[in-house]
């Protein structure tokens, strides 16, 4: 049964509040290049917070390239937020779901499309089926420049889930799980490259013909059935994908 949907968004774990108040003071110049930001020990005492959350807020930093752990030298500044590059660790649906709270996905559009056949072809559907259709920019936790776009394709048996995409800034699989009682099995991930468009260049304040990386993800269910497919375009000076297989 599908549950009721929530009427307001939740407020953002702490450690991305405090990710985000930190990455403003290296902006600010507070922290500049080469500095170190304060301990561990300093941060939880300073904001009565735990260390595990202190080291979820630094992660953050980390992963989006402002910071790097060195030994003996603590945490230092390596980037300003104009220049860094997001990068991003996939291993398992978890980590899916923790990319998608590092980062904000902001709705331009939610509402209806009719495929065509390139559409219908990728989704193995037929040319002029009616699927939920979304258009939305990913920024990370402190704003600045999207790091990418994604157009999300969302089959037409989650009826009513317009209403809850615009409300959400999390990872869409989730939200698919939470309200519609099923259970995302198997997600297909092409990795491709691309160059940017005239139209997606002007939304990612690049210029057009700029080098670009292409991540289609589809999400099934348990019965094999297509729920989403989100198809992700990134600069390629914003982006990194790293993934890592041991034997």
């Amino acid at each position: 049964m599908k549950k009721k949907l929530s009427t307001s968004a939740a407020a953002p774990p702490r450690y991305l509040q405090i990710a985000h108040d930190l990455r403003q003071a290296i902006t600010s110049g507070r922290y500049p290049l080469g500095a170190q930001l304060p301990t561990e020990e300093d941060l939880c005492a300073r904001l009565r917070v735990s260390r595990f959350t202190i080291r979820e807020a630094i992660r953050t930093l980390s992963t989006a390239g402002l910071v790097r752990r060195k030994p003996r030298a603590g945490t230092i500044v390596v980037a300003l937020p104009d220049d860094t590059r997001y990068n991003q660790s996939i291993g398992s649906l978890r980590d899916l779901l923790q990319y998608a709270q590092a980062t904000d996905l902001r709705y331009a559009y939610v509402g209806r499309i009719s495929l065509s056949k390139a559409q219908a072809r990728m989704l193995s559907a037929s040319a002029g089926d009616d699927w939920i259709y979304a258009v939305a920019m990913r920024h990370d936790m402190a704003g600045g420049k999207p790091i990418g776009m994604t157009r999300l394709y969302l089959n037409p048996a989650l009826k009513g889930i317009e209403r809850a995409l615009r409300r959400s800034h999390g990872a869409v699989y989730s939200l698919i799980e939470r309200e519609f009682g099923v259970r995302i099995e198997r997600v297909e991930q092409i990795i491709s490259g691309t160059v940017i468009d005239e139209q997606d260049a002007a939304n990612l304040s690049v210029p057009a013909g700029t080098p670009g990386l292409s991540i289609r993800r589809s999400y099934f269910d348990q019965g094999g059935r297509l729920l989403e497919l989100s198809d992700n375009v990134h600069p390629a000076n914003r982006f990194t994908y790293r993934m890592e297989l041991r034997r």
